[in-house]
């Protein structure tokens, strides 16, 4: 491919060095990046030499695909390589996943002035970036010029195209809905967009430079003619305004053919951040409107959350879970009205620290660990397996000692009947779920910490240990990511060793193992998680190919805690685990998934409201050996699929629920557990579950 150059420049990137020569012609080696110099004359191109960015494969534009051909050119700058990630991870995967049911076929480019080191970094990664090669710079600085180069681009290499659009990178684009409507109005002297009437304007109305579609015959008007800077002639040559929209309009001006479609009603146009926050970002968006302008990152990300297509069962590779809304909230009964109180309290003193367990074996060497610690109070929710209460607590010791009255409760189903009507009425006896109702229990009871824990799990976390000012690591600044696996930091057996319920697609991905950095910033802790040796918590995949049991090589002494920043998510278990009170609210667990799985949404529900109150999860080297109870892997793997196919979409959407614009104060827990159902994460009983738990904390808290 050959073209002359009159100018004279240098560039120079990672891989290509170019320099350009007065008057001298250059063979272009690196077709991937088209360069095109400010004054050129075209040569004949041969299209073999030339790479065509588009989302699939060159079949795609193949002479058996009928459908017409849609070029998009997306304008950015060099610094908003963000926003074209943005672009890439949402609309654009969009048009990559449905393109083989849309009406058109697409091919689209980034538009960038000119290349720097980073963007042919970029273009290699991704082979999607167009440098237009243009000099000019800044705000309203020949963006007609910009345009007239583009129209010229899709003229030469791809004269088949029915729509040109160009767009920009704030703009968020609901695909399905925006080219069934195109596929409506499409026509070769089409000229679509949002209209804009200013009066100031001799050829108002036109179309908004943000985002622009033109027919194939309009096109082919605009490359014909000369673009002029000097001594122009304004009924034929194609003058620049400095902005793309009123240039382009008056370049049209002449013609009395165009199909001028304003389509205002289903755009978002230049509204405020706070404006789109408030009013539009809603899972119904793309039914109402095709496009939204000025488009922040989180704007793009969350309305891909809730527009983004299903992934449908392919007959090759199975199907995967999407997170999507695939059904709606069904009539639920309400909630009893009958009880007097939801929250009664017995005649148990309060304690600061507490320690919470339920279970349906003899008390196990953990629970009379536990009972035995002096400035800890102990409650045992039973179950109707659980061994009936004088046998029980005869087996720890408590037998003719009245002390251990005071520290130590055996909440029968009876008491819990009694004590916690709605809570009891709503959770299925003989499940995991019954420990919620212990939680109650400690809070009702004054605690201040609460350890979460399992009756195999011998050990405690020393609160000492995280007194204020604490020595401790985190993500280095700039490192940070939406995952973070914790086992290799405290010396994991195997080269990858992580947690049950972190997501499986990422546990090769270097991305969740970021740089740490010590720190003794003051920080709020909500949660500790302590890991556990001999028996580490982690899922059944890992256990059925890796060598377990083990022992974390990390120690107190070497290894300090791990606070997870602010947005980062890892997965943490009901079996030794230590709660503030700042966070209690927050450690309900859900009952409509198995218990391999209720723990772990907990985990993430509670990191998505802790990250929106500033409060910190830590890990810790091990406090505890697990002596794990009797397990069948196979049973356990059944149990945990949710796990491994739904993880990585729900740590997606609660981040963006916590990331999402106003709700730092107004997340609500029960209306986030309603979003979960539609989503497919929980069931309906869980929305009641919600329910009860908030009104029973409401009264303890209003009691109190």
């Amino acid at each position: 491919m050959e073209w002359r150059v009159h100018s004279v420049c240098m560039l120079s990137g990672l891989k290509y060095l170019m320099v350009c020569i007065f008057s001298v012609i250059l063979v272009i080696g690196f077709s991937e990046h088209l360069l095109f110099s400010t004054h050129l004359t075209w040569q004949p191109v041969d299209r073999s030499s030339v790479r065509e960015i588009q989302l699939e494969d060159r079949n795609s534009l193949s002479t058996s695909d009928n459908r017409p051909l849609l070029v998009l050119g997306i304008l950015s700058a060099e610094l908003n390589s963000d926003f074209r990630n943005a672009s890439r991870s949402t609309w654009l995967s969009t048009v990559s996943i449905l393109q083989d049911t849309l009406p058109f076929r697409i091919i689209y480019k980034f538009l960038l002035d000119q290349p720097t080191n980073d963007t042919i970094v970029e273009n290699d990664k991704y082979n999607d970036i167009l440098f237009l090669n243009d000099t000019h710079q800044g705000r309203a600085v020949k963006f007609g010029y910009k345009l007239y180069v583009w129209y010229k681009y899709i003229y030469e290499y791809y004269p088949d195209t029915l729509l040109a659009v160009k767009l920009d990178d704030d703009v968020f684009l609901c695909v399905p809905q925006l080219l069934k409507r195109l596929n409506e109005l499409k026509s070769t002297k089409l000229y679509y967009g949002k209209a804009n009437k200013w009066e100031t304007n001799p050829f108002a109305p036109y179309i908004d430079e943000m985002f622009v579609v033109v027919g194939k015959d309009l096109l082919e008007r605009i490359v014909k003619r000369k673009y002029c800077t000097e001594q122009c002639n304004k009924t034929i040559d194609l003058i620049d305004t400095n902005y793309g929209d009123t240039s382009l309009v008056s370049w049209l001006s002449i013609y009395d053919d165009v199909d001028f479609q304003g389509d205002n009603h289903r755009i978002v146009y230049k509204l405020s951040f706070e404006t789109i926050a408030l009013d539009h970002v809603k899972p119904l968006f793309c039914l109402r409107y095709v496009l939204c302008h000025k488009s922040s990152i989180q704007v793009m990300k969350q309305l891909h959350e809730y527009n983004k297509p299903v992934l449908v069962s392919d007959a090759v590779t199975g199907s995967i879970f999407s997170g999507d809304i695939v059904r709606t909230l069904l009539p639920m009964p309400s909630l009893a009205t009958h009880h007097n109180a939801f929250a009664i309290m017995d005649k148990m003193p309060g304690c600061d620290n507490w320690a919470v367990v339920t279970t349906i074996n003899y008390p196990t060497k953990a629970v009379k660990s536990m009972a035995s610690l002096p400035n800890w109070c102990l409650v045992i929710v039973a179950d109707t397996k659980t061994p009936l209460e004088s046998t029980y607590l005869s087996k720890i010791g408590m037998k003719n000692n009245s002390n251990y009255s005071k520290i130590i409760k055996y909440l029968s189903v009876k008491e819990q009947t009694i004590l916690y009507p709605l809570l009891s009425e709503i959770i299925p006896l003989n499940t995991f779920g019954r420990k919620n109702i212990g939680y109650m229990y400690a809070i009702h009871h004054k605690a201040k910490l609460i350890w979460d824990f399992d009756d195999d799990n011998d050990g405690i976390v020393d609160i000492n240990d995280f007194k204020k000012h604490f020595h401790y690591v985190t993500v280095c600044k700039h490192s940070q990511n939406i995952l973070l696996n914790p086992y290799p930091y405290f010396g994991g057996k195997e080269t990858r060793t992580w947690p049950r319920g972190f997501p499986l697609q990422y546990i090769k991905s270097n991305e969740t193992l970021p740089k740490l950095c010590t720190s003794r910033r003051n920080v709020q802790l909500g949660i500790v998680q302590s890991l556990a040796n001999n028996q580490p918590d982690v899922d059944a995949i890992y256990r059925m190919t890796r060598d377990v049991p083990f022992n974390f090589g990390a120690s107190r002494t070497f290894h300090p805690p791990l606070v997870l920043p602010r947005g980062t998510y890892a997965p943490f278990n009901a079996q030794a685990t230590l709660w503030f009170a700042p966070s209690f609210a927050y450690m309900a667990l859900p009952l409509s998934v198995n218990g391999r799985v209720s723990d772990i949404w907990r985990s993430y529900i509670a990191q998505c409201f802790l990250h929106s109150k500033n409060m910190c999860l830590a890990f810790s080297s091990p406090y505890v050996i697990q002596d794990r109870n009797a397990h069948d892997i196979l049973r356990d793997f059944n149990a945990e699929l949710d796990l491994y196919q739904k993880s990585k979409q729900l740590v997606e959407f609660l981040s963006l629920q916590q990331n999402s614009f106003r709700q730092y104060e107004n997340l609500d827990f029960v209306e986030l557990y309603k979003q979960l159902y539609t989503r497919q994460y929980i069931e309906q009983l869980d929305i009641q579950f919600a329910e009860a738990w908030t009104k029973t904390l409401a009264s303890i808290t209003e009691s109190a």
